[in-house]
């Protein structure tokens, strides 16, 4: 009975630490063609990645959203897309888990969120709190 638990244990630890978790499928989503390009910046490779492509904030009616355009990264656990005030996410918006680790791919930003302070987009790997690169917007 002690060895299957370990056992047990053993599988689960395994599969709850999986390599690559983010889907590899390429997207295709592109904002509104009414959206005003607000800034943009190409992606720089973190030490833990490497991701290239354009990180670009639009506005359309009111709202803000961050794209990744020609995007791709090397793949990772618990891949998420920040916006930060540092290279090094200290203080940061949290916009989701990244949706694919190639194509274009849109993330809402938060209303109330003060997007020219957050100059940097983030592909960070919260669980081992790895940078896999960054984009600084101008």
């Amino acid at each position: 009975m002690k060895y299957l638990l370990t056992a047990a244990l053993c599988l689960l630890l395994a599969a709850a630490c999986k390599k690559e978790s983010t889907p590899a499928t390429p997207l295709d989503e592109n904002a509104d063609t009414t959206a005003i390009l607000k800034d943009s910046g190409s992606f720089v490779n973190g030490p833990y990645g490497v991701v290239s492509g354009t990180a670009k904030i639009y506005k359309s009616a009111g709202k803000y959203q961050l794209s990744l355009e020609n995007f791709t990264s090397t793949n990772g656990p618990d891949l998420k897309v920040y916006l930060s005030k540092e290279i090094q996410p200290v203080n940061f918006v949290n916009l989701g888990s990244l949706k694919s680790t190639s194509g274009n791919q849109l993330y809402n930003i938060p209303a109330g969120v003060a997007v020219a302070d957050y100059k940097y987009a983030l592909i960070h790997c919260q669980q081992y709190n790895h940078l896999f690169g960054y984009a600084e917007r101008k």
